[in-house]
């Protein structure tokens, strides 16, 4: 296999990873028409070349009341202490990403707490830490609805987790950051106090349920191949709908938000190049009335979810 054909493969397993439904890699491996010991083989090699970080499963928002919030934060080199302090004090199921970007602000971290009261609790420490920055700058974007995360459409529920359920799901998920390979219901069963049959039974249900929108994987494989972007839109109400239909549509389209900004559209995107970046936000602005936008690219990825 020559050089080029093993770039293009791995890019084909490392996509067909990250943006699945179904956990099986017998599936996967038949899908991409590979053997399933060939492929696991693959992803073994992609683990050891820190291709793949870690594994996740990715639960419908609107299963579980956690309120999710978006903090633009002003910083410079100078003051590493500042991105420390929130490493060091969030863990990944408060604060899922951190990244580096351009424009006004030069932070972008993504938070989500179970209740008000860590919320709250958490406001009072992010608003210590900013007062100990040079700046004193930050915008806090409040998340509305989500209609698309990491790559995979975000549907309507009809009821919500119960704590224990929610419980089993972000144990699986700390698991998932813990394994070579996704875990199996097996490897589930070890740390949990369910059987296995129990937790196969409730992770078909959960995803028959809509609750599991899929499977993905953290890699920073795309971050070095592709540019990442964070576009913020404002359009007149009643125009959003067309906008964000495109964007559940467009591959290159990661994350669709509503938030309560006045820019109240947020789209986080990946692109080949800029001239490709360019093309995407001259299709979007034909999808409606848009007023105006607001695009920073990613520097750099202190954490990813």
């Amino acid at each position: 296999m020559n050089d080029q054909k093993a770039i293009d493969l791995t890019e084909l397993i490392l996509h067909t990873l990250s943006i699945r439904q179904r956990s099986s890699l017998r599936g996967i491996a038949a899908e991409i028409g590979i053997s399933s010991t060939w492929l696991r083989k693959q992803i073994l090699k992609m683990r050891r070349k820190g291709l793949i970080k870690s594994w996740q499963l990715v639960v419908n928002p609107l299963s579980h009341q956690r309120r999710i919030f978006f903090l633009l934060l002003k910083t410079n080199p100078n003051e590493p202490r500042v991105v420390n302090e929130l490493l060091d004090n969030y863990d990944q199921n408060s604060m899922s990403s951190l990244e580096g970007i351009t424009g006004e602000f030069s932070l972008i971290c993504r938070f989500h707490f179970p209740d008000a009261t860590e919320f709250l609790d958490s406001l009072d420490h992010l608003y210590e830490l900013i007062g100990e920055t040079g700046f004193q700058k930050y915008q806090m974007i409040e998340v509305i609805k989500v209609h698309k995360e990491r790559g995979l459409l975000v549907p309507q529920l009809t009821r919500q987790l119960k704590s224990d359920e929610l419980k089993i799901l972000l144990a699986i998920q700390k698991l998932g950051r813990t394994f070579d390979l996704p875990p199996s219901t097996y490897k589930i069963a070890e740390e949990l106090p369910d059987s296995q049959p129990a937790i196969y039974r409730k992770l078909r249900k959960w995803e028959n349920e809509n609750i599991i929108l899929g499977y993905s994987i953290n890699t920073p494989y795309w971050q070095s191949k592709y540019i990442h972007t964070y576009i913020q839109v404002k359009a007149p109400l009643g125009k959003y709908n067309s906008i964000i239909d495109f964007c559940l549509q467009d591959e290159r389209v990661i994350d669709v938000y509503r938030t309560n900004q006045e820019y109240s559209l947020l789209i986080k995107s990946r692109h080949l190049n800029l001239a490709d970046l360019n093309d995407f936000l001259k299709i979007l602005y034909h999808q409606a009335e848009i007023e105006d936008t607001l695009t920073r690219i990613v520097l750099d990825l202190l954490r990813s979810n």
